[in-house]
């Protein structure tokens, strides 16, 4: 869980681990591959050699898709955009669809990364107890998944019950 009104710094830790240089890889300018199922994948990736388990990461977030790929340089990472509208969007109200987007997704991904931004939305549109189940399910598919959530919260935009309740369970990142 990270503290901020913009999710500045929740993305920075987001892309620092997708597309890390892989430290143990001898080959030069390698970096980790983003794609899911990378062993498959057909994107010239100067760490293929090395077999160090890559992180991949999922995106959900309030700004457009495209402005996030083209400000971190994303290829193949799968960004949806909590909307109504567009394409890659994924409805506010619909967590059921989230939640087994998310699962399916640390399931079948090595080293799996998940940003949720826009938690405050979400409890504006579902109210607070339907998406503190859903961030509980979430916490836990993390677990069992050994993934990585990272939940960038602003806390001026929630009540301060809510805000105890989700960082009970989380790792508060400065």
């Amino acid at each position: 869980m990270v503290l901020e009104s913009q999710a500045q710094h929740s993305f920075d830790i987001f892309i620092s681990l997708i597309k890390g240089k892989c430290i143990e890889c001898e080959h030069q300018g390698a970096f980790p591959c983003e794609s899911i199922g990378c062993e498959r994948c057909t994107l010239a990736c100067p760490c293929a050699e090395c077999k160090h388990l890559r992180a991949q990461g999922l995106c959900f977030t309030m700004r457009s898709p495209l402005d996030i790929r083209m400000s971190y340089a994303l290829q193949t990472t799968p960004i949806f955009w909590i909307s109504h509208h567009g394409r890659d969007s994924i409805d506010p109200a619909g967590l059921e669809v989230m939640s087994d987007v998310i699962q399916s997704f640390m399931k079948q991904s090595r080293n799996p990364v998940v940003l949720l931004d826009g938690i405050e939305h979400l409890m504006l549109i579902n109210g607070a107890l339907p998406v503190l189940r859903f961030l509980k399910d979430i916490q836990e598919y993390s677990v069992l998944y050994d993934a990585i959530l990272i939940l960038p919260v602003n806390p001026l935009a929630i009540e301060k019950k809510e805000l105890a309740l989700i960082q009970r369970n989380m790792k508060l990142i400065e």
